[in-house]
């Protein structure tokens, strides 16, 4: 009876199992997430004073203000506001950071787009100053994410990892006005998220995995 070389199966199971672990290699590559600190333009230079902040907007306010303007805590003397930059700025929703506002809920929307992503995997880091304080919504849902009355000496950290969806997402910052006093925020992000795998990859993954299985049924036994 012929004897059969046991070397070939082993050299093609080790040659599939590195086609099938290269592929799922590059199903595991990640990117980052486009998102913007607030007060800054496409680039994420910082924006003058009083300029429309192109990445916020204001979707509900006790009173008829709609846009989110860049300023700065300095002319907020008596509230001691966090220095500006290097990173974001403050904004609020008048042009001048220290008119006094009506007590309420000031919402502040930025959205985000996951297209190409895989939103389980996507985890976002925050940094929010706030006055007086912000509770976080993604997607219209709460974070658990509510930073400390009078939270405006400095940013505080914080991270969101579960709540993601496809496509394009929304980050609400809902700052809270106890009194009629100068209200604004700061918001500093980042994030990272597993790159959805190309339809080739993805195929070669599952071809290597069905072959391996041939193979084992072919391999004579013992």
């Amino acid at each position: 009876m012929k004897k059969m070389n046991s070397r070939k199966p082993l050299a093609l199971t080790i040659l599939l199992a590195a086609v099938v672990s290269s592929a799922f290699t590059t199903h595991a590559a990640v990117a980052p997430i486009q998102l913007f600190n607030t007060g800054v333009n496409g680039t994420g230079s910082l924006l003058p004073n009083t300029t429309l902040d192109p990445h916020y907007s204001v979707v509900s306010a006790p009173g008829a203000y709609t846009t989110a303007y860049t300023g700065t805590g300095t002319d907020v003397p008596a509230m001691p506001w966090m220095a500006e930059g290097p990173n974001s700025r403050w904004i609020g929703v008048t042009p001048w950071m220290a008119e006094w506002r009506p007590a309420g809920t000031y919402d502040f929307r930025t959205t985000f787009d996951l297209s190409g992503l895989v939103p389980s995997t996507a985890s976002i880091s925050l940094k929010i100053a706030a006055d007086d304080y912000c509770s976080v919504l993604l997607n219209g849902a709460p974070t658990g994410i509510t930073t400390a009355n009078a939270g405006f000496y400095s940013l505080a950290s914080y991270n969101l990892s579960t709540g993601f969806v496809s496509g394009v997402n929304t980050l609400d910052f809902q700052v809270n006005e106890i009194g009629s006093t100068p209200s604004g925020l700061r918001v500093e992000l980042s994030g990272l998220a597993t790159v959805v795998p190309e339809p080739t990859t993805a195929a070669l993954a599952l071809l290597g995995g069905l072959l391996l299985v041939a193979l084992r049924r072919t391999q004579p036994a013992h």
